[in-house]
């Protein structure tokens, strides 16, 4: 016999566990899928630290967005009374011509942000570790900090088990078809139906995206984590990242227990979730190790930890977040091409309201799938 919801998640990392919790806090009944048993290394919601910045330089458009997601980080925070986010502030250099600094800039005078531009006395005090070079400007916002991905996880899920949600891990959703009245779920184990799915399943949601008319790119992140030279300065330091190359971010985080976590943001390797190469070579440590030699030298000391993680990223490198072009009940939650985490409380909050009242209450049109086809 068929179980019949309100509304089916599948997917529960950042977007699907914050789109449950949501749901359950108000009432739906709502049960949530997932192929493993979150949080989990599996896909693009674990490493300990994620970076979430207020001055958003690919697009001050998201601003508003990251700011719902700030409040409901620290709703939830209150609400469990786990460590979920750290405002470290954020230190971030670059070429003046390059994407990073223009960005920052842009977004914190259109949103009066209080970014600050360090001369090279000020940067030389407030963060000598730091060595910009040729010619690169140096800004600051207070705001910027860090997120500790599998706690939000596990928090939300935790939320919405306590609000009566049904969480099913270990059990993917095979198939479903959407009709006149909802949809119809089959998993591994059963049978349900919905009023309505929401498709949030990051790297697995290349085929369904393709049906949807929508072309990804899903690509292998290697992180790694470093022995501090100084423990002290690692743990006090603030997040950071340093545009090397024209797109290409290295960035990294203060100690939170492993050693300095950095990584490089750019378009990375093809993957895919089963074909993942999770033995990060030697030609990479190398690589992270040359960067940090030139732009952080006196910080890091032995390499002690590797990982990865998975980008589901669009051509344009913003989010979708939309209703299903030939099945309204279905709306479609990704990919966030490498950086969506912070958002994922605001990103399940629009979830649950899109499900509920028709609307999500914040302009979510940047991240439609029309979007650039009627400007």
């Amino acid at each position: 016999m068929e179980t019949k919801f309100d509304c089916v998640v599948a997917g529960l990392g950042a977007a699907g566990s914050a789109a449950l919790h949501h749901l359950a806090a108000r009432g739906a009944r709502a049960a949530g899928f997932d192929l493993h048993a979150p949080p989990h290394t599996h896909g693009s919601s674990h490493g300990e630290t994620r970076m979430i910045r207020e001055a958003y330089f690919e697009d001050p458009r998201y601003v508003p967005f990251v700011r719902r997601a700030y409040d409901l980080w620290h709703r939830l925070q209150a609400e469990t009374g786990t460590t979920l986010l750290e405002e470290t502030g954020g230190v971030f250099a670059g070429p003046e011509q390059g994407e990073v600094i223009p960005g920052i800039r842009r977004a914190g005078a259109e949103h009066g942000i209080a970014v600050r531009e360090l001369g090279p006395g000020e940067r030389e005090r407030e963060f000598p570790w730091l060595r910009p070079v040729g010619g690169m400007r140096v800004l600051t916002e207070p705001r910027a900090g860090l997120l500790h991905p599998e706690r939000c996880v596990q928090a939300h899920l935790d939320g919405a088990i306590r609000s009566g949600a049904e969480v099913h891990l270990d059990e993917p959703i095979a198939g479903w078809q959407a009709g006149h009245h909802g949809v119809e779920i089959a998993t591994t184990r059963g049978r349900y139906r919905a009023d309505r799915l929401i498709l949030a399943t990051g790297a697995w949601m290349a085929e369904p995206l393709a049906a949807a008319g929508v072309a990804v790119r899903v690509a292998r992140q290697p992180l790694f984590w470093f022995v501090p030279k100084d423990p002290g300065v690692a743990a006090a330091m603030p997040v950071w990242g340093v545009e090397f190359e024209p797109g290409r971010l290295l960035y990294g985080f203060p100690d939170r227990g492993r050693g300095l976590k950095v990584a490089i943001h750019d378009a990375g390797t093809p993957a895919t979730p089963e074909t993942i190469d999770r033995v990060v070579r030697p030609d990479e440590v190398a690589r992270i190790r040359g960067l940090l030699d030139r732009h952080l030298p006196d910080l890091h000391g032995e390499l002690r930890e590797t990982s990865t993680c998975l980008y589901t990223s669009t051509s344009d490198g913003h989010f979708v977040m939309d209703l299903h072009p030939r099945h309204r009940d279905v709306l479609l939650v990704s990919a966030c091409s490498g950086h969506g985490f912070k958002f994922s409380s605001a990103v399940g909050e629009a979830a649950a309201q899109w499900t509920l009242d028709g609307a999500p209450e914040l302009d979510l049109s940047p991240f439609s799938l029309r979007r650039g086809r009627d400007e």
